[in-house]
């Protein structure tokens, strides 16, 4: 669900509260504009501050084309050479725009007066996802950047907002953020819209945590470099107080910012819905209903009434919710059928009624015994065949069975039909063609039997390198894989580099053999004074197909990362946690940069998310903060640096 658009006024006033920072600092460093921590994404935005980097103060308005300028107060900035647009510009700090076309890893940062040609220097770690949240307070930290995205409320917020209209009333919060478009597009597709898929959103209240559903994630509607993700409220957040927020993409987490939910009134709470455990089972067997509300019961519960249409179906008189809870199940003993039969179970509080339906079957009737695809695995664009079998032949009017997938590279029909007195039939699954493996789990479901099976998409073609990372003057070994078996003739494969003094393939091609899938060759590098990163491309010209492959190229002297420990490993929610990073050797000149994560930074918190091992120093201590836990949590601590990554765990009890 994406939501927008906003009026000029509303645009401009959003960003002015999102970018109008005052933070001050003695040296010229580089944070992400919403997080304030020291990574940054493409086409997000980032802040500058320092100490006379720039003459004098601007701030910028749209030009004739509706674009940013990227001189501003007689100042320019470039990224790795890239030139930024600008939105403010003054002494001490400077918003801008990283470049879309930014590459990964640390990037040199460069301030230039245009008027004496002056320069100053710095460098940004930039990933493809850096999820920070704007905060109100243009801190980082405190009440976020969050509106209702029906309304443009800001907090504090219902968990249902009747404006929405429709049946679906559950209030959706647009929360502003920055670095996290590109989530699981690394190539940066602008076809791909909604990266919602990829990105997760965490809340923790009195204890509580909670898991919202993402409906979009991705470029706010009329503005640059300003990120929205859409989340629905659960009712059971109602009227929960203070909710710490934060997202993740990629594996990286947010910093942490906070809203508020009040109470619904009473006189709002309704039912909301009525669920049965299944849909279709054998006569004989339970079957679980529940009846939930739109937001938590009042002291005195919410008591709903239940019947059913058939008289062999009796169903409890009365459910209640209890106090602070916004469901209630019940229990259905369902009679043996001889006959298919369908019952009709309504739930009614006050003048709102919801119905669900159950078909009760003989069990003589016909079962989902069997569900299979051939082959386990295939190259994108080909068919897959799937193979039903029934425990008994098909009724004369057929049997419908549903076929789901759970990744979009193998698309199944809804549902596959087998024809009277039939006990097994087969069908087609097409797939789409793909850029890197992928697995799908692919499921069948017939009344209450559901099976479930694997097939694997294939790239028409892959690259793999042994190794992400090499010192200089070393060799590795790099596997190109194909969907499909090479022709009689074999597959011919070109491969080149795109800095051949620092890494080179040993034979510019490479042949895969007739009937066979897989090749190897190797790939030998050369003595570097600084890191290098070399793309690696492999292309199959009759294929139509290339890929390619990052190898950072370390200097020979310089330190590469070993592991990541903490200390201790257990402790009790609240107290602080020390790490330690250390190399092989002696970081190289200007130090080693070493990106930390953790996977719940609600419980275990890392500021900054980065860490600097000195030059000619081996380790390097960073703080982690824990917060209290409703339960034992077990979290992973993840250091990165020149594609080498280690990990650490921690127990919060």
């Amino acid at each position: 669900m994406r939501l927008g658009p906003f009026s000029t006024c509303a645009r401009a006033a959003i960003l002015l509260a999102l970018l109008s920072l005052s933070a001050q600092a003695a040296t010229f460093t580089v944070y992400s504009g919403a997080s304030y921590q020291p990574v940054v994404a493409p086409d997000s935005w980032a802040v500058a501050f320092g100490a006379a980097i720039a003459r004098s103060t601007g701030t910028a308005t749209l030009d004739s084309n509706g674009q940013w300028p990227t001189v501003l107060a007689g100042t320019t900035v470039a990224v790795n050479g890239q030139t930024a647009e600008l939105y403010y510009v003054s002494p001490g700090q400077i918003n801008f725009l990283v470049p879309d076309g930014a590459a990964f890893g640390s990037l040199s940062v460069v301030i230039t007066d245009v008027s004496s040609g002056a320069t100053v220097t710095s460098s940004v770690f930039v990933e493809n996802t850096a999820p920070g949240i704007f905060s109100s307070a243009s801190s980082g930290a405190g009440p976020g950047a969050i509106l209702n995205g029906v309304t443009y409320a800001a907090s504090p917020f219902l968990v249902q907002t009747p404006q929405n209209g429709g049946s679906d009333l559950r209030t959706r919060l647009a929360v502003y953020c920055s670095g996290v478009r590109w989530a699981g597009n690394p190539t940066h597709d602008t076809s791909v819209t909604n990266a919602a898929a990829n990105v997760t959103a965490q809340g923790l209240a009195a204890g509580i945590s909670y898991n919202f559903t993402v409906e979009y994630a991705g470029a706010a509607p009329g503005f640059f470099g300003l990120d929205q993700v859409n989340i629905v409220l659960p009712a059971q957040l109602d009227g929960a107080g203070t909710v710490s927020l934060s997202i993740t993409a990629e594996g990286t987490a947010s910093n942490v910012v906070t809203f508020v939910v009040n109470s619904l009134p009473a006189s709002s709470l309704q039912l909301e819905s009525l669920t049965l455990s299944s849909s279709e089972l054998i006569g004989g067997n339970s079957l679980t209903g529940t009846v939930s509300l739109n937001g938590l019961a009042k002291s005195s519960g919410f008591p709903v009434s239940l019947q059913s249409n058939l008289p062999t179906l009796p169903v409890p008189v009365l459910v209640t919710v209890s106090q602070g809870q916004v469901s209630a199940t019940f229990t259905i003993a369902t009679p043996v059928a001889s006959t298919v039969q369908t019952a009709t179970i309504t739930a009614q509080a006050g003048s709102i009624a919801q119905t669900a339906t159950v078909q009760l079957d003989p069990s003589t009737l016909a079962q989902l015994s069997a569900f299979s695809v051939t082959p386990s695995s295939v190259q994108g664009g080909s068919n897959l065949t799937g193979t039903l079998v029934l425990s008994e032949p098909a009724a004369v009017a057929g049997v419908s069975v549903l076929i789901s997938s759970d990744n979009t590279a193998v698309v199944p029909p809804a549902a596959v039909t087998l024809q009277g007195n039939k006990t097994s039939t087969t069908f087609p699954i097409p797939t789409v063609a793909v850029t890197t493996p992928q697995t799908a789990n692919l499921t069948a479901t017939l009344a209450n039997v559901t099976l479930t099976t694997q097939a694997t998409v294939a790239p028409a073609l892959q690259l793999t390198l042994a190794e992400s990372s090499i010192i200089g003057g070393g060799s590795l070994t790099a596997t190109i894989a194909l969907g499909t078996v090479a022709p009689a003739s074999g597959a011919n494969i070109t491969v080149t580099s795109s800095a051949p003094s620092v890494a080179q393939p040993s034979a510019g091609t490479v042949t895969v053999p007739a009937d066979e899938t897989t090749t190897t060759f190797a790939i030998n590098t050369f003595t570097v004074t600084s890191t290098r990163t070399v793309t690696i491309t492999a292309t199959n010209v009759a294929a139509g197909a290339s890929q390619s492959q990052m190898l950072t190229v370390n200097p020979q002297t310089a330190g590469q990362l070993q592991s990541v420990t903490v200390a201790p490993t257990q402790v009790t929610g609240g107290a602080g946690v020390t790490g330690t990073i250390t190399l092989t050797g002696p970081a190289g000149l200007g130090g080693l940069v070493v990106q930390l994560a953790t996977s719940n930074a609600l419980y275990a918190l890392i500021e900054p998310s980065l860490v600097i091992v000195p030059q000619n120093s081996t380790t390097a201590t960073f703080t982690i903060a824990t917060s209290h836990v409703p339960s034992t949590q077990t979290i992973t601590i993840t250091a990165t640096a020149g594609g080498i990554s280690k990990t650490a765990v921690l127990t919060v009890n």
